[in-house]
């Protein structure tokens, strides 16, 4: 949805890295394989989950418990928020954790006024603002952590280069290091390592773990249990758009980003107030979030403040949502391609509706026009798209809209290579250890056992410290 020709260098070229999906199905698989990543185009939005969300299992039977619990990564949060720089407000939400901020967010009149509103009429709705990432995280449009790693004198890098399989010792089944593919001249390499750590996002870690196959773990690395890529998840999206009549401008609330649009950061967070101490919406479980802005955009002189919301939905795992590999295509350097399925249940399309239904309370309930409405299911109202755009872009929009809202499009994914506390159900142990390779490591999202409600960064970051410092603690010993 905010893809544009400006940073069009930080996505690939799908031509070249290709990936198929369940027939009647699709997904919107959004990548960056540039030094750094997906940092360099996230929302910035760093909200941490609680046991609300690692032992939500407990609460309603559905999946599994996470092995770890909120105060096992609570330090590791911290220090990760306190490396990076946060800004946020403290607030008093039990499924919403303070973090380690280092300046106060703040909110424009608009958002205040919608957070009077809001509060006054659904006291369970608590409005708060974004915890987002400072402008100190990136220096020349490189993180900070990639460049803290450099000055160790202990970090070589190696772009232009794609991993294609894990190397494991015929001997003891361990990983004894990566092979890769030159990007430009399409030669093969081999680095060995004691220990191997998977960070790779979601979709391609389970990919590269499945090309991985060998003789000593010949269903893929990791895959004993049989749960190697199953219970993939993607968080249910949903989004509303439009102006604040009757008034005009924009406000430029937090600084240390300039003056650009894109540099406006900051917003509204609703976290999820469903089925939490107690059923409250029994048609589902679980529930989702809501974050949007009001009045940050740039608009010409006289012209109204714009607003844009989105909720954003928690999937159950699923045992049939899975990743796979296409052996019957590959991309550009010879490496089978991912196969996606990752279908709504009908929990998720009975959220679907409650999530659109809330963000029109929200919406009408502070007098707000809107331009556009809609989720997975579809366009809530129709006849009343963009009424101010010309005709090309709302025939352009009602042809594309169901894969910029449709599953992927919060790019949120998560789960395919889980922790948990029994080898049978799961990949990894609570350090995010593989069961089947004591010296191999996974702490990208796909090592998720649920994925809540709030964007997965932060607890990934977190998760990553923990397990490096794990191994940083163990090595030499048993690993």
């Amino acid at each position: 949805m905010f893809f544009n020709e400006d940073i069009s260098f930080l996505f690939v070229n799908d031509r070249e890295n290709p990936y198929s999906c369940e027939p009647g199905t699709s997904y919107l698989w959004v990548r960056g394989r540039q030094l750094g990543g997906r940092f360099l185009s996230f929302g910035r939005v760093l909200p941490r989950m609680s046991d609300y969300d690692f032992k939500a299992a407990s609460r309603d039977g559905v999946g599994e418990d996470w092995p770890i619990s909120y105060a096992d990564l609570a330090p590791y949060y911290e220090r990760v928020e306190e490396f990076l720089g946060v800004v946020g407000e403290e607030s008093d939400i039990a499924n919403a954790p303070n973090g380690k901020f280092i300046a106060k967010a703040g909110l424009t009149r608009w958002e205040r006024e919608f957070k009077r509103t809001v509060e006054s009429r659904w006291p369970e709705r608590k409005v708060t603002p974004w915890r987002y990432l400072a402008a100190r995280a990136y220096r020349d449009h490189v993180p900070i952590t990639i460049l803290a790693a450099k000055e160790t004198g202990r970090l070589e890098i190696r772009t232009e280069s794609v991993v294609n399989r894990v190397l494991i010792d015929k001997q003891t089944g361990r990983a004894s290091g990566v092979a890769y593919i030159d990007a430009r001249t399409k030669k093969t390499a081999e680095v060995t390592a004691d220990v191997v750590v998977l960070c790779a996002s979601t979709i391609e870690t389970i990919r590269l773990l499945q090309n991985s196959a060998c003789e000593r773990h010949p269903a893929g690395v990791g895959n004993s249990s049989g749960v190697l890529g199953r219970y993939f998840m993607d968080q249910c999206w949903a989004l509303a758009f439009g102006a604040v009549p009757g008034q005009s401008g924009w406000e430029m609330v937090d600084e240390g980003y300039g003056d650009s649009v894109s540099r406006n950061p900051g917003g509204i967070y609703i976290p999820r107030f469903q089925n939490l101490e107690r059923v409250t919406h029994p048609q589902f479980k679980r529930g989702f979030n809501i974050q949007g802005a009001i009045g940050r955009f740039h608009v010409p002189d006289g012209a109204p403040p714009l607003y844009g919301f989105t909720a954003q939905g928690e999937m159950l795992p699923q045992f049939d949502n899975r990743v796979t590999v296409n052996r019957s295509r590959k991309d550009a350097w010879g490496i089978p391609i991912a196969h996606i399925r990752c279908v709504p249940g009908e929990n998720e399309l009975k959220m679907l509706q409650t999530e659109m239904q809330v963000l029109k309370e929200l919406v009408q309930a502070n007098g707000y026009a809107i331009e556009f409405a809609g989720s997975y299911l579809g366009l809530d109202d129709p006849d009343n798209l963009m009424p101010h755009a010309d005709w090309l872009t709302r025939y352009m929009f009602r042809r594309s809209y169901k894969t910029t809202l449709g599953m992927g499009a919060s790019i949120h994914e998560c789960g395919g290579a889980r922790m948990g506390t029994d080898p049978g159900k799961s990949v990894l142990n609570g350090y995010n250890q593989m069961w089947d390779a004591s010296n191999l490591f996974v702490t990208d999202s796909s090592c998720f056992a649920s994925n809540g409600t709030c964007g997965p960064t932060l607890t990934t970051m977190a998760l990553t410290v923990r397990a490096c410092e794990y191994i940083a603690r163990e090595l030499g010993r048993s690993i």
